[in-house]
């Protein structure tokens, strides 16, 4: 059963369920106010005979039953009842208590009856009428709701089919179907950024990995060859696969996306054993507990210390760690620097800003480790001049002690 079909029966079923309370309603209450007259006139006519008047206007009769009995001869054939108000084949009866028994008084109103019947079935005709009338107006309202999320389901198909990531639904309306059309785009938005990312990424791996696999393999054939020494042809083959092994450990960080282990560590102790091992400075606390993925925070402080070095060609590399709302852990250098340009490009993978070797990785590696932590990189300028690594770290991280 289709949605749309559901709010209208759903609909329906409301106008209905409140229709027949109504008429209910209304129904006991011109009942009640019918009987309340013709048992006001039969009271009259209680009295009339006891006191020996003129009776109402009507036809009435009566039956008594006690130590004396006695009937009127109109009297309908009624059985015995019980104290009470009643409605018997067009007669409206009233039974009481009297002093010499059990007094029955009866007024032959079928037309009342009838009226009654006919009221109801007005009632029931109607809101059956009125009803049927607003579940095709809910049906139409229904189709006319959800047209924005019919050309949703549509574009869904759509992609489903083609794949094609660049399709759109129009916002439409307000409310909850525009924010779901919104996010429906917005999501489509990141799905296609995150393929073309993919793609690319891809590409320029499967170009890097081949590089230094044709490389060994060139020199292995020109060993073979005669053309160039043995030892010289093992030491070539040996850097292409050390180049390769560091571009798939480089990978495979990449692909761990945010899965991370955080353990109790001494980020401190970390960043300082990793400025001692490049032989540069460091400033900051002697201890910070933290929870982290050391392994991977390590690796990406040498990818920094590294670039730096390489980049920064050396000048005034430094380790610096500083605490406050957030957690700062930065890599300084005072080279050449690099343009802005570069610096919104270069945690891309395999960008490079300049021809120095280098696979282009490091950075990538560097943001998508900060990323799992819960952070991010970013590269500003260093004045006078330089660059400044900077990993942005929630302090929320840190712990007790390790």
């Amino acid at each position: 059963m289709s949605l749309r079909t559901r709010l209208a029966l759903f609909f329906a079923l409301a106008i209905g369920l409140a229709l027949l309370f109504q008429g209910s309603l209304s129904y006991l209450a011109f009942k009640r106010l019918l009987e309340g007259e013709l048992d006001r006139s039969l009271l009259l006519y209680v009295h009339a005979l006891t006191e020996g008047r003129r009776i109402p206007r009507g036809e009435f009769a009566f039956r008594l039953k006690g130590e004396v009995s006695q009937e009127s001869a109109n009297f309908p054939p009624l059985p015995d009842l019980s104290p009470g108000a009643y409605w018997r084949e067009g007669w409206r009866v009233l039974v009481l208590e009297a002093p010499g028994g059990r007094l029955a008084v009866a007024r032959y109103e079928p037309e009342a009856a009838a009226t009654l019947g006919r009221f109801r079935q007005a009632l029931l005709a109607v809101g059956a009428g009125l009803t049927l009338a607003f579940a095709l107006l809910a049906s139409r309202l229904a189709e006319a709701a959800l047209r924005p999320l019919n050309r949703l389901i549509q574009v869904a198909q759509e992609v489903a089919a083609s794949q094609n990531l660049s399709l759109r639904v129009l916002p439409e309306g307000r409310g909850e179907l525009r924010a779901l059309a919104e996010a429906f785009n917005h999501m489509l938005e990141r799905l296609e950024a995150f393929l073309e990312r993919e793609r690319r990424f891809t590409r320029d791996a499967a170009h890097e990995l081949r590089t230094p696999v044709a490389a060994a393999l060139a020199q292995l054939e020109a060993a073979e060859m005669g053309y160039l020494p043995k030892e010289e042809a093992l030491e070539g083959v040996k850097e292409e696969l050390l180049r390769m092994k560091r571009l798939v450990e480089a990978l495979l960080l990449l692909a761990r996306e945010g899965r991370v282990e955080r353990v109790p560590m001494d980020l401190a102790a970390l960043a300082k054993g990793e400025a001692e091992a490049f032989g540069v400075p460091y400033r900051g606390p002697e201890a910070l507990p933290y929870q982290g993925d050391p392994l991977l925070l390590a690796q990406a402080l040498r990818n920094l210390l590294a670039n730096a070095l390489l980049h920064g060609e050396g000048r005034g590399v430094e380790v610096v760690l500083a605490v406050g709302e957030e957690i700062f852990l930065e890599v300084r250098d005072q080279g050449p620097g690099m343009p802005e340009a570069a610096r919104k490009e270069a945690q891309r993978p395999f960008f490079r800003a300049s021809s120095k070797p280098g696979e282009g990785l490091g950075l990538s590696v560097a943001a998508k480790v900060a990323e799992a932590h819960g952070g991010r990189l970013e590269l500003l300028e260093n004045a006078p001049k330089g660059l400044i690594a900077r990993f942005r770290l929630p302090s929320g991280a840190a712990s007790g002690p390790p």
